[in-house]
């Protein structure tokens, strides 16, 4: 519980607007690994949209610059969703009510996922400031990770969703499979 409440006390003094990330994120190159329930309990995993490229958004109802981008991330998911875009925000909000509220005067198109407190993700996924947003190519591998928001930002974000979204899709590798059975006779 001190551990979860020294986390969450981070994270609220770390809400802000865009600014230059100190170092790259450990999360780039990796495999994306993100598992939480919608509202209504069911679990939603990440890694399996498999295909699609994604937007994985940590943000919280409190924090500002959370609040400015969610509205950018729908428009993002609706015009880019025919083009293989899916988008997720993972609200780490301690109190639900506050939450399920915050989406009720501000609904979006796309799964809302609940980490209370971010008690299951932030530690393991080093979200140390909200918003945290990860870009996944369509092999499920985390591209970039953006901290913070600010308007100005919204061009290069969309921008490198285009990027990902024009690349081919991943082919799996067949060098080591086994040929066809009429190939080796």
């Amino acid at each position: 519980m001190v551990r979860r409440t020294a986390a969450l006390a981070g994270l609220l003094a770390a809400c802000a607007g865009a600014r230059p990330v100190p170092a790259p994120s450990p999360l780039v190159g990796k495999p994306v690994d993100v598992a939480a329930e919608t509202l209504g309990g069911a679990e939603v995993r990440v890694g399996a949209h498999q295909g699609k490229v994604r937007v994985v958004d940590f943000w919280a109802s409190w924090c500002d610059p959370c609040r400015e981008q969610l509205p950018f991330l729908d428009r993002l998911a609706r015009t880019y969703e025919a083009d293989g875009l899916f988008v997720y925000a993972v609200s780490f909000d301690e109190d639900r009510a506050a939450l399920e509220r915050f989406l009720e005067d501000a609904p979006v198109s796309f799964p809302v996922l609940w980490d209370k407190g971010g008690a299951a993700l932030s530690e393991r996924l080093a979200v140390t400031r909200l918003p945290t947003t990860l870009l996944v190519d369509r092999a499920g591998v985390v591209r970039e990770v953006r901290l913070g928001f600010a308007p100005e930002e919204e061009r290069k974000l969309e921008d490198a969703v285009r990027r990902l979204l024009a690349e081919p899709p991943a082919t799996p590798d067949l060098s080591s499979a086994a040929p066809p059975p009429s190939a080796r006779r």
